[in-house]
């Protein structure tokens, strides 16, 4: 019986561990991000089961996720070419002029990003933006907030580890927790989500817990 319920604890914490994505983008090509967002600027477009703008000649795009309201999120980025190019994670959205906007951007890197920003309203101003210790073709991008001071995150190789941390804070409340994405140009965005982003190790560790606990009841049950 204990080895039962071991075996449904550890089930659930593999699930748990994938519950931080929202959305990861993966379903037919689309002018829309799907009925799960709300287009607050202009709008988004799934390709090649990624998130980008849905206007690539350049228009801002803000879209919140429906009905989910944290402090932090995160998001895979990734550039494709040499063009002008951001993604965004959005905090304590408000409305399209109260929110931290929180990006990385391609400008004139060669496909890669090289700035940072943290502005106060969609894609606004007031925030620094200044050059990235190291650039990045593709990585994780994690951003989250404590009070007013914001923080993000960038982990290059993928492995939970974050390679650059900048912060900043912005001495004023939005008044609002929703978050979202902000899409420029061709640069791709895929799994989006909040809450803890479970290391590569973790689930292998997961995965190794339960084939254990699966021979162990095969030898009992011999």
């Amino acid at each position: 019986m204990r080895l039962k319920v071991l075996v449904a604890v550890l089930l659930f914490a593999t699930a748990a561990a994938y519950a931080g994505v929202l959305d990861d983008f993966n379903r037919s090509d689309a002018p829309t991000l799907g009925p799960n967002w709300t287009v607050q600027n202009w709008g988004g477009e799934i390709y090649n089961n990624t998130a980008r703008s849905l206007n690539t000649a350049q228009t801002t795009a803000l879209l919140t996720y429906n009905g989910y309201f944290a402090d932090t999120a995160f998001v895979d980025a990734f550039t494709v070419d040499t063009s002008l190019s951001y993604i965004a994670l959005d905090l304590a959205f408000a409305d399209v002029s109260n929110n931290y906007f929180i990006k990385v951007q391609d400008q004139g890197c060669g496909t890669c990003f090289n700035y940072y920003a943290f502005y106060y309203g969609n894609n606004g101003a007031n925030g620094p933006f200044a050059l990235l210790n190291s650039p990045f073709s593709s990585g994780r991008l994690t951003a989250y907030f404590v009070g007013t001071v914001a923080t993000l995150e960038i982990d290059t190789n993928f492995d939970g580890i974050a390679d650059q941390i900048y912060s900043y804070d912005y001495g004023v409340a939005t008044g609002g927790t929703g978050i979202g994405l902000g899409l420029y140009g061709t640069a791709q965005a895929d799994n989006f989500g909040s809450g803890a982003v479970p290391e590569p190790g973790t689930l292998l560790l997961l995965g190794s817990g339960i084939s254990a606990v699966a021979a162990a009841i095969r030898r009992r049950i011999m």
